[in-house]
């Protein structure tokens, strides 16, 4: 074994110093293989898919392509263009508008979503073969029905250009204006509210002389200056097997710690337990800022852990108007076993990014017939999109 170990070596040794063929890179096959001289940029902005560019500059590390083309697959197949870009010479710098990109997969641009992805696949051409960017997809005869670059070509490190995935984000918001009921006074945690009107009686609500308030007057316009709201009862027929209505009840603005340990933001919120009806709280109107054309309104509810009624639940929505008049955007409407999924905890509703609103209304109607089906508001935001 010894003796057989020495030939190896010095077989390996007198290879090594054959000049004419002496090194690993001499005899190795070379595939065609092209990766990207620094990893480019594969995330964009969703808001501005008109104006995002890729660029990357392209090389050839094996030194053997005479083309490299590109098929574009858009949400894994559900379009397709071949052939859409053909290089022919290394380095070479990559550049193409997304939107051109998106025109002739014939995606509209407002058809984009946060989840779609756009899928850029390879195929190169050496004097020894066509190698394709898809990774090896063996069937049960053992024969390939995928490609020739393997998923450890595709490792991070290596910046393959053979196969590459473009996605998007969704910059944060900024705030226009919203509330998160800090500024009206509270009193103590078992302090309620006495209504106006009879018990089941559809009214507007209006304050009483001392907290907590149901009502409440903005103190400025500003996006310090949190929003005014105006809270109305209405009756809801068999809401209640009890009774219907209510007299005094802990509704409107408290700083309750009872069910969560924190606010989303503050310390108080708008809080609702066993109206045996409805409330409709509508908040003042927000208007987006001239020549801003992405904006959104989001809030947060935390419903009571509890079991939830036919007639009990949520439903919010936002008044707005547009370049073509004032239209409704729905918001949320869950009832019942909805409601219960979510219960116990905080849910954010949000409406995401929408495009051309002129200005923002919310609405938002609760209903429950018993004390533990109780609400939470904070967190109103309405929201534009950062520069």
């Amino acid at each position: 074994m010894y003796r057989k170990v020495l030939w190896i070596v010095a077989l390996v040794l007198t290879l090594s110093c054959d000049n004419e063929n002496n090194t690993l890179e001499d005899i190795a096959f070379k595939g065609g293989y092209i990766t990207f001289v620094e990893a480019p940029n594969l995330s964009f902005n969703i808001l501005k898919v008109d104006s995002e560019v890729f660029t990357a500059t392209l090389q050839d590390p094996n030194q053997n392509a005479s083309s490299y083309t590109l098929d574009v697959l858009y949400k894994d197949g559900e379009a397709v263009i071949e052939d859409y870009i053909e290089i022919s010479s290394f380095p070479y710098t990559l550049t193409f508008d997304l939107s051109d990109v998106l025109e002739a997969l014939q995606v509209e641009e407002t058809e984009v979503e946060l989840t779609d992805r756009i899928t850029f696949v390879a195929t190169v051409v050496t004097p020894t073969g066509t190698f394709n960017g898809r990774s090896p997809d063996f069937d049960f005869n053992y024969i390939n029905q995928g490609g020739q670059t393997t998923d450890r070509l595709k490792q991070s490190e290596h910046n393959n250009a053979m196969e590459f995935t473009i996605g998007f984000y969704q910059p944060p918001g900024v705030k226009i204006r919203g509330t998160s009921f800090e500024e009206p006074a509270v009193a103590g945690d078992e302090d309620v509210y006495n209504r106006n009107g009879t018990n089941d009686e559809t009214l507007d609500l209006i304050n009483g002389p001392s907290p907590p308030y149901v009502d409440y007057v903005a103190q400025g316009s500003g996006p310090d200056n949190e929003l005014g709201f105006d809270t109305e009862y209405l009756a809801i027929p068999n809401i209640s097997t009890s009774s219907l209505g209510f007299s005094e009840e802990r509704i409107g603005v408290m700083s309750l710690f009872e069910d969560y340990e924190e606010y989303p933001d503050g310390v108080q919120g708008f809080h609702s337990e066993d109206a045996d009806g409805a409330l409709r709280i509508t908040f003042d109107t927000v208007h987006v800022p001239e020549g801003q054309n992405n904006s959104g309104i989001s809030f947060e509810v935390f419903f009571g852990d509890t079991s939830w009624e036919d007639l009990d639940g949520i439903h919010a929505y936002a008044n707005i108007t547009t370049d073509n008049g004032d239209e409704v955007l729905e918001l949320i409407n869950i009832y019942n076993d909805d409601v219960e999924a979510v219960a116990g905890q905080w849910m954010e509703v949000n409406s995401g990014f929408q495009k051309g609103i002129r200005s923002y209304q919310l609405v938002v109607q609760i209903q429950s017939g018993a004390t533990a089906e109780s609400f939470d508001l904070d967190n109103i935001i309405v929201y534009e999109a950062e520069d």
